[in-house]
């Protein structure tokens, strides 16, 4: 399997550069409480509660699907996008660079979600030196189901996942990174993954 994975793109995190002294250990701590954010959002029949509440939807403009926009993020506008290298469908970023989505449409994939998990698995652990799987699982999204597969960066203190969402003819595939120890950016990341939908919602006040 192919990725159009964002994971290994650089994001600005705002928090001040950990002191080299810092024992791995101490990031992996932070990944887990962060795990336990996204996991929490993303489990079936979750509320969320953790996550600042949407105040927006982003549509694309051929009204091809649609996610929350939580307060602090927003949505790259069609002539920012047009400047984002691989040509994402939509981008959405925490306005303090401490989260980012990344929203790319391609083909229908001929994948089982067994298959899925043993290919990233291979692809993510060739690019990324020390990548620890957490989970993977399948997740029921209003437009339909949605595989998606999280692992840690004890090192780069990051965790990510990938949602892979099978849609008709089309696969939309969502990155999302969010930094170790900030349990509010991984939960506002669950609630937009939570949040994706092709069934053209009307954008919320």
């Amino acid at each position: 399997m192919t990725s159009s994975s964002f994971a290994d793109r650089p994001i600005s995190l705002s928090a001040t550069p950990a002191p080299r002294r810092r024992l791995v250990i101490g990031a992996a701590v932070a990944v887990v409480f962060v795990l336990a954010a996204l996991a929490a959002v993303l489990l079936p029949g979750s509320g969320g509660g953790h996550a600042a509440p949407a105040t927006a939807r982003y549509t694309t403009a051929d009204k091809a699907f649609s996610v929350a926009v939580p307060e602090g993020w927003r949505a790259l506008r069609p002539a920012e996008l047009k400047r984002v290298a691989g040509g994402p469908s939509a981008v959405l970023r925490r306005n303090d660079g401490r989260g980012l989505v990344v929203v790319n449409e391609g083909p229908a994939l001929a994948r089982s979600s067994r298959s899925l998990t043993r290919d990233l698995t291979a692809q993510l652990t060739r690019r990324f030196a020390g990548m620890k799987p957490v989970t993977a699982r399948t997740v029921a999204l209003a437009g339909g189901p949605a595989y998606v597969y999280t692992f840690a960066r004890p090192t780069a203190e990051r965790v990510q996942s990938i949602a892979v969402a099978p849609r008709g003819t089309k696969t939309y595939t969502l990155d999302a990174v969010a930094g170790a120890g900030a349990t509010d950016v991984a939960a506002q990341v669950g609630a937009i993954l939570r949040s994706f939908d092709t069934t053209n919602q009307a954008p919320r006040s």
